[in-house]
């Protein structure tokens, strides 16, 4: 897309949708989930019934950060902005008016984290059960830990390592003021910019920013390619031994494993890995990239209907669920039709 294409308006609009279909989506879906699981979907699911709670309400109150920030990315050549065109929660100030986009990064990170979790869990329940104490009762707070660990890497380093200078205003000034009518000094924003425009020499300051969000999001990705790869190549031999039921929860989860892995490959760490080295090569180019990393808003609604397609406990819930309910309209409704057929047995006796 050359700089001779116009604005980028339209594609503000498809950030601002997308995340408002995701929190609706994922609110829907991460509900149902939710109440299947009070309902006793989990009950044979051991603490690995934790994770997928705390999963579904981390991805909804990701989906709300989302659509209360509504972040955008920008790429222009040797450089991306990523910014916001409202002041969320009233932060006005120069030092404050970021903070919400660095909010985001925080969630943004900690879903990330907690989906490797999940990779974590399902390797250890196949090969290594006596590490599943790490899942129980205070130890379970390591995860939480963890998760928080990488929220605050990603956030903090995004804050700092991104922070605007005097030569990234002038830098994206023009192109901002083109693709989005906008001045950049009023927006909420922060930036990269790989090389000095006047020099040419490498923003040390700036990359920082790259290979911190780079390590936090290849060390996620690794290890649930390394846990997804030795269950797919070594599970079907260790299971060989289980119990029917045992196997049968094994294979469905891994196939909900595999589904967790693909769609953020798509939908988030090729568009990521994309828009981190995009600034680096720096071409010639002037592209609205948030239209990309927004997707990932859809990824817990998508994660929340894998589960309840693949794992065959929600569906059976679900099943029993609709047959009380349907029981209990058929007696109401046989109860009505009686009391029409014998009005006389419902009268108050004198």
């Amino acid at each position: 897309m050359s700089e001779s294409s116009g604005n980028f308006l339209f594609w503000i609009q498809v950030t601002h949708f997308v995340p408002k279909l995701g929190f609706i989506l994922t609110t829907l879906f991460g509900s149902l989930l939710l109440l299947l699981n009070y309902l006793g979907a989990q009950k044979n699911f051991g603490s690995y019934k934790y994770l997928i709670s705390a999963f579904t309400i981390l991805g909804m109150v990701f989906s709300a950060v989302e659509i209360l920030v509504y972040p955008n990315v920008h790429n222009y050549k040797a450089g991306f902005l990523f910014f916001s065109f409202q002041e969320s929660f009233g932060l006005t100030s120069s030092w404050s008016r970021n903070i919400p986009l660095a909010g985001y990064t925080f969630f943004h990170s900690a879903t990330m984290s907690l989906l490797s979790v999940h990779f974590i869990y399902r390797y250890w329940a196949v090969f290594d059960t006596n590490k599943l104490n790490y899942f129980q009762g205070i130890r379970s707070l390591i995860w939480f830990g963890y998760c928080t660990f990488f929220g605050f890497q990603y956030a903090l380093g995004t804050y700092f390592f991104l922070a605007r200078d005097e030569i990234a205003d002038e830098y994206f000034r023009e192109d901002v003021l083109l693709r989005y009518n906008a001045n950049i000094t009023e927006l909420p924003a922060m930036s990269i910019v790989s090389y000095d425009p006047v020099d040419g020499s490498i923003r040390w300051f700036n990359l920082m920013g790259v290979i911190n969000i780079s390590a936090i999001v290849n060390f996620q990705y690794a290890i649930m390619i390394y846990c997804g790869w030795t269950m797919h190549t070594k599970m079907e031999d260790k299971i060989k031994h289980f119990s029917e039921t045992l196997r049968k929860h094994h294979k469905q989860f891994f196939k909900t494993l595999v589904i967790q892995i693909t769609t953020p490959t798509i939908i988030l760490f090729i568009p990521i890995t994309i828009i981190m080295i995009l600034p680096i090569m720096n071409l010639d180019i002037s592209l609205p990239t948030g239209v990309f990393l927004c997707s990932f808003t859809l990824y817990p609604a998508t994660d929340s209907m894998t589960v309840m397609y693949v794992v065959s406990e929600y569906k059976n819930t679900a099943k029993r669920i609709h047959k009380v309910f349907g029981n209990g309209i058929k007696e109401i409704q046989v109860s009505r039709i009686s009391s029409t057929i014998n009005p006389a047995s419902t009268a108050p006796s004198s």
